[in-house]
């Protein structure tokens, strides 16, 4: 049996089918949302989820709450797949422009496919080629360039075929990986130190954001206010000993009413790598993560770069993630 919007509006999962506090509820016009209290539990696509399914990952919550456990499979596929489109809009300058069936944010004032971005792609066969075409007229208007973020989940099936047909090219690809041991203990070079960054840090971030990843100034400043504004989303620097100004910048959040932990990419200038940096900051964001009561880390690494650092960390791959662009990036 499958789950409708209908369905639920005439109580087809009543509060005596699930764990004791779980409710069922809808969310925008594409999911499910799974819930307890203020706790995410999962997310299902309308007409997608099994009545079974459902009651299946309730009562494995429940059982992962009375053991202590980590976080579901299904919190860490979302988290993983959903969280380049977690930060609230700034109009002007992030900007959430929708398109059927595709989560989006867009720069106006920035021509970068990170920061002019649509996926977790819920399109059909019947419409794929048409909101393809709307997505790319939209950017195109403001001579733009625009990234596609590539999903597990993203729909139709042959959506990597549409996409290089109508011109999109990958440019990234990305393995999705998760760590569930956050005391995991990480040898760290002693010559390096992390902290928090304060608003106080502003300029300094943007500057390393700039220089570092690259990209623009101006994505730099944009992103570097985006974050302040989602719960527990905090930047980081790091510094070397013997060096007055910090050389390395991350940033970590989590997502609303999750025990997730998002960690965002670093970067460390290019005469500064080699040196343990990125294990340094990793340890830093998981330690705080801890601290604020999350269970799990997540992330998406470049496979050509950080990916392969993870997994000597201790992170495990659960997914791909790839990352098309279309227009004169």
């Amino acid at each position: 049996m499958n789950i409708s919007k209908q369905a639920i509006a005439n109580g087809a999962l009543l509060p005596d089918h699930l764990a004791a506090g779980v409710e069922l509820h809808t969310e925008g016009d594409h999911f499910l949302i799974l819930r307890c209290g203020d706790e995410i539990i999962a997310h299902y696509m309308f007409d997608g989820a099994l009545v079974g399914e459902i009651l299946k990952d309730a009562n494995e919550w429940y059982e992962r709450r009375q053991h202590n456990m980590a976080a579901s499979e299904k919190s860490i596929l979302h988290a993983l797949e959903n969280s380049m489109f977690m930060f609230p809009e700034i109009p002007g300058h992030w900007d959430l422009p929708t398109f059927p069936g595709l989560q989006a944010h867009a720069t106006p004032e920035v021509s970068h496919p990170f920061g002019n971005m649509v996926g977790v792609s819920t399109l059909t066969q019947e419409n794929a080629d048409v909101v393809i075409a709307q997505v790319q007229e939209f950017f195109a208007k403001r001579s733009h360039v625009v990234g596609w973020w590539l999903n597990p989940s993203s729909t139709p099936f042959d959506l990597v075929s549409k996409l290089e047909t109508a011109g999109f090219t990958k440019v990234i690809e990305q393995a999705g990986l998760v760590l569930t041991d956050m005391q995991r203990d990480m040898r760290c070079n002693p010559l390096v130190t992390v902290r928090k960054a304060t608003r106080a840090d502003r300029d300094t971030l943007i500057r390393l954001y700039t220089t570092a990843y690259p990209i623009p100034e101006k994505l730099s400043a944009i992103y570097c206010d985006l974050l302040w504004r989602i719960e527990s989303g905090n930047h980081y620097l790091a510094f070397m000993d013997g060096v007055k100004e910090p050389v390395s910048v991350s940033s970590m959040f989590a997502p609303a009413n999750s025990t997730i932990a998002v960690m965002q990419g670093a970067a460390t200038l290019s005469e500064y790598r080699g040196h343990g940096i990125y294990t340094a900051m990793m340890s830093k964001r998981l330690a705080d993560a801890h601290a604020m009561g999350k269970d799990t880390a997540v992330l998406q690494g470049d496979r050509k770069t950080s990916a392969p650092i993870c997994v000597k960390l201790g992170f495990k791959e659960v997914c791909s993630i790839d990352f098309y662009v279309w227009g004169n990036a």
